[in-house]
């Protein structure tokens, strides 16, 4: 499937930004996410505050349905067209494609969702609300479809300029669609409002402005390079859904518990906006293996298998030390956060603090598999995330009906856990290391973090300065 890359295509094409290595660029990422987080963290308490738990977890449950769509249905076409982008691929020819993907695979589950939307309410889906008031909650259900063109469009389209390392238009695209936020959510359900049909309806018209916002970059890039490699339609195809089984089985992995708890627990509204906060506060630590992983699996894919395996284990280091130590920061942070701001969430905590060694787990099986993709080999991935969904099923079903939602934190444990464990047997493999290479750090490390934030600290200091 390689074979036919022209290695001077892909150095022209994919290879790292002059003067951006790798740790600056990761930094990057991941302070752009660390505004958009706050951003959303700032809608997010003034919504729930309005909402209380109980409108929380029916938000969340509308909201949890474009994202269940974009799981189930991109047949790994995101992680392909990232990848060839990183492989020199053409910018124009991969923008027409995954463009038609998009809409093309939108249009057929909206459909099919629209049919089967009866069943779904009445059990995975039973917190979500009717519209306006109406008792029938399929109707709030059938208005968030219309975010799901605009959701398929970012995913697709959006790969294709971390492909080509255009991370810094990228992550702009995402603050402004960060800022944006809580602007609409704020006046529609604050200032109008509208409750959670406003907080719905504002979710589709930030969607729809991101869709716009990145189809206009990849666009702008498309004219910057015009030439690249004519990716095979059918490579993307058989790379995509290849790697299909490792997306579906990484969502599920990570929202089985919430459709477990509506189907499992009666009245299941208010433990549902619970279980909602404890993710939001615990994902805060993911931002910090994404920005990893953004800028990895694409090096990985324009490096030779030597290149890419110097660099395997000092980033799976770090990863694993810098999400350690903010995961133990966020503790305090949380509690006095929840207790001083949003008291009606305080029995979210234990949940939450169940949640942080998932994470952890989650951090390394994240760079972990970003290697493996960036090497060509999304087989391996497919099958430890089908296995560790079985696995994660299994421990809902049993620890929801006895612990509530600290059932469904000790399920994302074990399934987490597990899928670390496994990434980490098959990379020791494929790469040559020891898992104590990979997991734990040493004094380079810490002076890494040192100079780090020292960087960042000294940038903050001079944009601040009159």
């Amino acid at each position: 499937m390689t074979s036919a890359v022209d290695p001077a295509a892909v150095d022209a094409a994919a290879a790292p930004v002059p003067g951006r290595p790798f740790a600056r660029r990761v930094v990057s990422v991941f302070g752009s996410k660390l505004v958009v987080f706050g951003l959303a963290l700032l809608s997010r308490v003034v919504v729930s505050g309005i909402l209380e738990p109980k409108g929380q977890g029916a938000f969340y449950s509308v909201l949890m349905v474009p994202a269940m769509l974009g799981s189930i249905a991109v047949f790994g076409m995101p992680s392909a067209i990232n990848y060839f982008s990183a492989r020199g691929g053409s910018v124009r020819r991969m923008f027409a494609t995954s463009t038609a993907f998009a809409l093309g695979i939108s249009a057929v589950v909206i459909a099919i969702l629209w049919l089967t939307l009866p069943a779904l309410e009445k059990n995975i889906l039973s917190s979500a609300p009717g519209y306006l008031g109406s008792a029938k909650g399929d109707e709030m259900l059938r208005l968030i479809m219309l975010a799901v063109p605009a959701g398929m469009i970012t995913s697709f389209v959006g790969s294709i300029l971390y492909g080509r390392h255009e991370v810094k238009l990228y992550t702009a695209i995402l603050v402004g669609q960060a800022a944006a936020t809580p602007v609409i959510l704020i006046s529609l359900v604050g200032v109008l409002g509208l409750g959670v049909a406003g907080a719905v309806s504002g979710s589709i018209v930030v969607a729809w402005l991101g869709a716009a916002a990145t189809i206009a970059a990849v666009w702008h890039v498309s004219r910057r390079y015009p030439g690249g490699i004519a990716t095979p339609t059918k490579s993307l195809i058989n790379y995509g859904l290849r790697s299909y089984p490792t997306s579906m089985s990484g969502y599920f992995n990570y929202r089985t518990n919430t459709f477990l708890i509506q189907a499992l627990i009666i009245n299941s509204a208010a433990p549902l906006g619970l279980y909602s906060t404890a993710v939001m506060m615990a994902e805060m630590i993911f931002y910090i293996p994404d920005a990893v992983t953004t800028i990895f699996l694409p090096t990985v894919a324009g490096s030779t298998p030597q290149q890419a395996d110097a660099k395997l284990g000092r980033v799976s280091r770090l990863t694993v030390l810098v999400t350690v130590a903010c995961s133990l920061l966020l503790i305090p942070v949380a509690w006095t956060g929840i207790h001083l701001v949003l008291p009606a969430y305080s029995d979210c905590l234990p949940a939450f603090l169940v949640l942080l060694p998932a994470v952890v787990s989650l951090s390394l099986a994240k760079v972990l598999t970003s290697y493996v993709a960036g090497r060509g080999r999304p087989g391996p991935i497919s099958v430890a995330g089908i296995s560790t969904l079985i696995l994660n099923l299994a421990a809902n079903l049993t620890l929801i009906p006895i612990l509530g939602i600290v059932g469904a934190s000790l399920s994302s444990l074990i399934s987490y856990t597990a899928m670390a464990v496994i990434m980490l047997i098959y990379v020791c493999r494929l790469s040559g290391y020891s898992p104590w290479q990979l997991i734990v750090p040493g004094k380079d490390e810490f002076r890494a973090v040192t100079v780090i934030v020292g960087q960042i600290g000294a940038r903050a200091g001079a944009r601040i300065r009159p």
